[in-house]
């Protein structure tokens, strides 16, 4: 009897034993592919490309991924459900980074811009800029009603022409009001006159000033945040002169200027327009006594030689400008006059008689 119970005993040890490792086991087992599949997860986001962008801050360290790697080799395949959720995950991070990009200027399509360049629709025209000379005009601006007296001054145009560069200087001296000054400096190109700056200086302070950026066809405003995109060509308030006369002295090689020519201008207040010169009939240069500034001379005749030209308002209190070039003068001109209508403003630049 002693011998079978303890016979009994040893085999229910053994059966305890048994069960016990039966259940080490089996725990063991049931949780192994659980771990298996975190490790595969950790890995299917590196090799197949649907990571997140390295600037985007959520990629793993190289070191864990070298890790993540070791572990795969012996870690048997994972199913794969489980890569569902690491999918979704790198596209959101693709997401964020393509979005971190473009504000950043690092990559993805920009942002519509509000200065892009205008048409390509703007002639360039042969040109022959003039060599250097200073001219002196008497002056006449209006600046209250047609009717009253035009305050008198003089004004000099000085030109400087150094075969690479130019500086085109106006300055004025109307009646009590303080001098003003218009400095425009650049250089030349396939366009012909291409200025660089044009400042505007009273009792010698700058007031205004234009930036070009030639490089990237834009232009800056001192007294205006829009940066527009220009055209070949594109001109400063005053530089205007320089290159309307280049191109009808180059015209001219080949017979009579005829026009029209079209240019783009960039006013000092922050306007970027188009004006077109066409050659009128011939019409007597203004005379200083009584010039309203808004009537178009209908004279039969005129001073001989010189080519009338001018650019009519597109609306109202938009600036007429009519010039009498001067082949003598190398197309520069020998009155200028520059309106307002229907406003009472307008300036006249004549040279005087000699």
């Amino acid at each position: 009897m002693r011998t079978r119970r303890l016979l009994g005993t040893l085999l229910l040890v053994l059966a305890l034993h048994a069960l016990g490792w039966r259940l080490a086991v089996g725990g063991s087992a049931s949780s192994g592919p659980a771990r298996a599949g975190v490790r595969v997860v950790a890995l299917v986001s590196v090799p197949q490309g649907r990571g997140v962008p390295r600037d985007a801050g959520d990629a793993p360290p190289a070191r864990d991924a070298r890790g993540a790697a070791r572990r795969a080799l012996v870690t048997p395949a994972a199913p794969a459900a489980p890569a569902a959720p690491v999918t979704r995950i790198a596209r959101g991070a693709r997401r964020r980074g393509a979005g971190a990009g473009v504000l950043a200027g690092q990559g993805g399509a920009s942002p519509p811009s509000r200065t892009r360049a205008p048409p390509d629709r703007w002639p360039v025209y042969a040109t022959r800029p003039p060599p250097s000379m200073s001219l002196r005009y008497v002056v006449a601006q209006h600046l209250g009603p047609a009717a009253s007296a035009p305050a008198s001054g003089e004004a000099t145009l000085a030109w400087v022409n150094t075969g690479g560069a130019f500086a085109l200087t106006l300055s004025t001296t109307v009646a009590d009001r303080p001098p003003r000054e218009w400095a425009s400096a650049g250089r030349f190109d396939a366009a012909g006159v291409a200025p660089q700056s044009l400042v505007e200086r009273e009792r010698g302070r700058d007031r205004r000033a234009v930036q070009f950026d030639r490089e990237a066809a834009q232009v800056h405003f001192s007294s205006a945040p829009e940066v527009p995109g220009t055209a070949p060509g594109v001109q400063d308030r005053w530089s205007w002169i320089a290159q309307l006369a280049a191109i009808a002295e180059a015209e001219s090689l080949r017979g009579p200027p005829v026009g029209p020519w079209t240019l783009q201008v960039a006013g000092l207040r922050g306007d970027l327009a188009r004006w077109t010169f066409r050659v009128v009939p011939p019409a007597d240069p203004p005379s200083l006594i009584a010039p309203s500034g808004n009537e178009l001379s209908a004279a039969a005749e005129r001073a001989p030689g010189l080519l009338h030209v001018l650019r009519a308002s597109e609306r109202p209190y938009d600036l007429r400008i009519e010039a009498w070039l001067s082949p003598a003068l190398h197309h520069f001109p020998t009155a200028l006059r520059m309106s307002t209508p229907p406003g009472p403003w307008s300036l006249t630049l004549a040279r005087p008689s000699t």
